[in-house]
């Protein structure tokens, strides 16, 4: 009997495609849970590859096992290897692979507990400039889109695949002037002019899910708009200061509909459980074992990249309703809020921003905040 499977790495897809009822498809294919899942692209510079295991229906989707004991190289067909990889933990590895040459061709080798997998040799794609980033929103409560807009001057129909990375500034609700810093150590008087406080905060996030878009069915090569970010408008990234990195990628055809097909199950299923059709196979291969099930599609890219602050996203910005003034007291719990007669205090969320986020102020933040 075979097993319905998940793959974790798949599971955000809903986010960007319409969630419908469960349905059950016809001809599932799935021969065994722990199929191993690929995702990256091979790209000049530093390469990022995820490595995970499918996981049975029955098990919760945040249980889905990374896979950490991989030796993982970039070769070119030239017969240079890329092999200086670091494993960052949680299935994640970056390998320096350099300048990626036009002409020359290259794959992935994987090689975990005495199996070798590898990808198709494909030469390098060049994406085109991405021309703008923006945002839309329609009505007051509605979230902010975050979007981008390219266009291709190629005469035949262009694919790509977006990728991002988000920082933001946040503070708290509440200055505190007094307690301990991170949460242990001496209590000590907080101080806007240094970075010893927990007021002023920053988040970072970068994408999970796939998006994808193609000028196939239009008739002129251009994208305008394509969202990309989801935020809630009451969303503290959009409180003071937000800055997003978008990394455009040309793919093949072969990979574009690899990936729509892989959102198009995800949606059928309500985006909770991630069954394999049976057509639907990428182009990575177990030397080993050969007809071994190997879950995604390595393409190999040279992206184009704009990054862009956007400060224009406070003017949409609706905050929440304030709650932590009605939660100070003197009762001595929580951090102090302020110092007087008598002293007061208020809970750790309405004053400590590290909560939610780090002191770790980006290199490039143009805000004098610390």
């Amino acid at each position: 009997m075979k097993n319905i499977i998940r793959i974790p790495l798949l599971i955000a897809f809903c986010s960007l495609a319409s969630c419908i009822d469960r349905f059950e498809p016809e001809g599932i294919i799935a021969p065994q849970e722990g199929l191993l899942v690929v995702d990256g692209v091979i790209t000049s510079g530093v390469t990022t590859i995820e490595l995970s295991r499918t996981i049975p229906m029955e098990t919760e989707w945040y249980d889905a096992p990374a896979v950490d004991n991989a030796t993982l190289y970039v070769e070119c067909n030239d017969g240079t290897r890329f092999t200086q990889t670091t494993n960052l933990g949680k299935g994640t590895y970056k390998i320096l692979t350099g300048e990626l040459h036009p002409g020359k061709q290259y794959r992935l080798h994987i090689h975990i507990n005495g199996k070798t997998y590898e990808s198709d040799y494909l030469a390098p794609l060049s994406s085109p400039a991405i021309d703008s980033i923006s945002y839309q929103k329609q009505e007051p409560g509605d979230p902010i889109h975050i979007t981008v807009s390219t266009h291709d001057e190629a005469s035949n129909p262009s694919y790509f695949r977006w990728t991002y990375q988000e920082n933001w500034e946040f503070k708290s609700e509440l200055f505190a002037q007094y307690g301990k810093l991170y949460g242990y150590g001496p209590n000590i008087y907080f101080d806007l002019n240094s970075s010893n406080n927990i007021y002023y905060c920053w988040g970072t996030n970068q994408s999970r899910a796939f998006a994808l878009g193609t000028t196939d069915k239009l008739s002129q090569n251009i994208i305008s708009h394509k969202r990309l970010v989801k935020i809630p408008s009451d969303s503290e990234k959009i409180s003071i200061l937000y800055h997003i990195a978008v990394s455009q990628y040309r793919i093949r055809e072969k990979a574009y509909h690899y990936f729509t097909n892989q959102q198009k199950n995800i949606s059928q299923t309500g985006g909770i459980f991630s069954l394999i059709p049976g057509e639907i196979r990428g182009n990575i291969h177990s030397l080993t074992t050969p007809g071994e099930w190997v879950i995604g599609y390595v393409e190999v890219s040279i992206p184009s990249v704009k990054e862009q602050f956007m400060p224009e996203l406070t003017l949409a910005y609706e905050p929440p309703p304030q709650t932590c003034a009605r939660a100070v007291s003197n009762i001595p719990t929580g951090l102090i809020y302020m110092l007087g007669d008598p002293i007061l205090y208020a809970p750790e969320r309405c004053l400590d921003c590290t909560t939610r986020g780090t002191k770790n102020k980006p290199a490039f933040w143009p805000t004098s905040h610390l």
